[in-house]
């Protein structure tokens, strides 16, 4: 039984080899089309990847260049990388509806929906729902487990929203007050089909209570340098004194958006200075130290002096994001409020393919601060005010608003 095995073991080695020689040609440009995606991203993991001296041989991976990109990068990454990811949609919109969900059981066979994010140009944004509402039914039935893929087939639907209030028992004796709620009925919302749209890596900012500023970043990458240049110049214009940056949902960036951001987020006397220490792949021969941009670097972006920076953070909370706090802790005042974070002390840098228009972001780097500590990587960074930001249930309201469980939180420490 064994030999039977190894002759066709044999014979399959066989012909993927005579895929690429055939009565002694090389059939390699005949297949070139089919696997060059793949050697496009092997050629560039060889160079600038950070465990680029684990990858296997050109020849052990013959046959794996007729995978396509994702599945040729889950097979040949290094098993400790968490971060590299292809970006195949890279210039295409999303067509989704644009919101994220959260389950909730209310008996034995029926669940609500809690809307924990909205896209601000999607189809669900454009039909009126926000963050902390509920789904109590979809075409006015209850939502089961069976039905529960509705709420994301991108077909048009009618939806029964309600909100959250809350219900203190035992009124007046605060030693066995109970607090209890309930969802209630508020409107019927008519969900229009899927339609395409673009992720918005900075959704809201604002200048809360007149002197409070207050931004949500999901992406810190060097493609919203912009972006964050124009927030900076806002900002500023509303003199704001205090800053909360919300990175709670902030999971993906590379090295030159955290250099850019730390370096309008840092006091002014930092400018210039260390930033991090950067450690790269041996065969990039790269400098090792990060410096906090100048003024006259940042462009049109405004550093913003500050001393004090309030950091929002969850467990989705990585990479990029965990580097900045770790970093601007040598220079000011880091207060993280939320939940721990993931712990990740790898950067990202993106690889653009025009001809099959894919976005490589490839692990490219270890990051610690300006004295070489890194003390989060593994174990995550511990939040100094410990907060739940699904809890309690009517605090979970849209970005920006001060009643808002996180952001509460931090403007009550402002305050105090």
């Amino acid at each position: 039984m064994k030999s039977k095995y190894s002759v066709i073991l044999l014979l399959l080695i066989i012909a993927v080899t005579s895929l690429f020689s055939a009565c002694g040609k090389d059939r390699w440009e005949e297949y070139y089309p089919v696997t060059r995606h793949s050697l496009w991203i092997d050629s560039v993991m060889r160079v600038n990847y950070l465990w680029n001296d684990e990858l296997a041989d050109e020849d052990d991976l013959t046959s794996s260049y007729f995978l396509n990109s994702v599945a040729f990068l889950s097979k040949v990454k290094y098993s400790a990388d968490q971060v590299s990811y292809v970006d195949t949609a890279y210039s295409a919109p999303i067509t989704d509806y644009g919101y994220e969900l959260m389950s909730t059981q209310i008996n034995d066979s029926a669940y609500m929906a809690l809307i924990t994010y909205i896209e601000p140009t999607s189809v669900s944004a454009n039909a009126g729902l926000q963050r902390g509402e509920w789904i109590m039914k979809i075409d006015g039935e209850y939502i089961t487990s069976a039905r529960w893929s509705l709420l994301s087939d991108g077909d048009a639907h009618e939806l029964m929203i309600g909100h959250y209030i809350a219900i203190n028992l035992n009124e007046g004796d605060a030693d066995e007050e109970e607090e209890q709620g309930a969802v209630i009925y508020d409107r019927m919302v008519n969900l229009p089909s899927a339609k395409g749209y673009y992720h918005n890596d900075l959704p809201v900012i604002s200048v809360i209570n007149d002197h409070v500023g207050y931004m949500l970043y999901t992406n810190i990458a060097e493609k919203n340098q912009l972006q964050i240049a124009t927030a900076s110049q806002t900002l500023s214009a509303g003199g704001i004194t205090d800053m909360i940056l919300d990175l709670r949902y902030a999971a993906t960036g590379d090295v030159k958006g955290f250099q850019y951001l730390a370096s309008i987020m840092a006091p002014s006397s930092a400018l210039g200075g260390r930033l991090a220490t950067v450690v790269f792949a041996e065969s990039r021969h790269m400098d090792t130290s990060l410096p906090f941009l100048t003024a006259s670097e940042l462009e049109n972006g405004v550093n913003l002096n500050l001393n004090t920076l309030y950091v929002l953070t969850s467990s989705s909370t990585i990479g990029p994001a965990e580097m900045l706090i770790n970093c601007l802790k040598t220079v000011m005042n880091v207060v993280v409020v939320g939940e721990k974070t993931a712990g990740i002390g790898i950067a990202c840098e993106p690889f653009y393919d025009p001809v099959s228009d894919q976005l490589l972001h490839l692990a490219a780097c270890h990051v610690s601060d300006a004295n070489d500590n890194a003390d989060y990587v593994d174990t995550g960074i511990t939040p100094d005010y410990i907060v739940d930001q699904y809890s309690p249930f009517e605090g979970i309201l849209p970005f920006g608003n001060p009643q808002e469980n996180l952001l509460a939180k931090a403007l009550e420490l402002i305050k105090n």
